[in-house]
């Protein structure tokens, strides 16, 4: 439970950081109203996809025996927030569940498959892939 506060916490903080532009401060307020269905229902769309994540992060780390190369939660968890948010500010809408799960499943394999051999990377990747299948047959 604590991890996926964690996460979730980890994906407001990137959220805040969504800029319209390259050359633009974030705003926040613009994010809300660009979104146009209320700041709860924001955090609420985008905390759903927590137990996806943490999923998806478990099975990765068994894959690679527990070893983390650096900060999942600064390295991912917040990056999704901030893509996130930024796709709000870009279409108007949040990302469908296809889009947002390809993001994710991208993001954690990369993470996870720093520094290692293909042979390891393919592995965390059917680890990833194996851990997709469960979560979709589950839901």
């Amino acid at each position: 439970m604590q991890r996926q506060l964690i996460t979730a916490g980890f994906f407001m903080e990137g959220l805040h950081d969504a800029r319209p532009g390259h050359n633009v401060k974030p705003n926040y307020d613009v994010l809300i109203e660009t979104w146009g269905q209320g700041c709860i229902e924001l955090v609420d769309t985008l905390v759903s996809y927590v137990p996806f994540t943490t999923t998806l992060q478990e099975a990765a780390a068994m894959a690679c025996d527990g070893n983390y190369p650096g900060v999942f939660d600064y390295e991912v968890s917040s990056g999704f927030g901030k893509w996130f948010g930024e796709y709000i500010l870009e279409h108007g809408d949040e990302p469908s569940q296809i889009n947002a799960h390809t993001w994710l499943i991208t993001h954690i394999g990369a993470f996870f498959a720093q520094d290692l051999t293909e042979q390891q990377a393919e592995n965390i990747k059917a680890a990833i892939n194996d851990a997709f299948i469960q979560a979709m047959n589950s839901a």
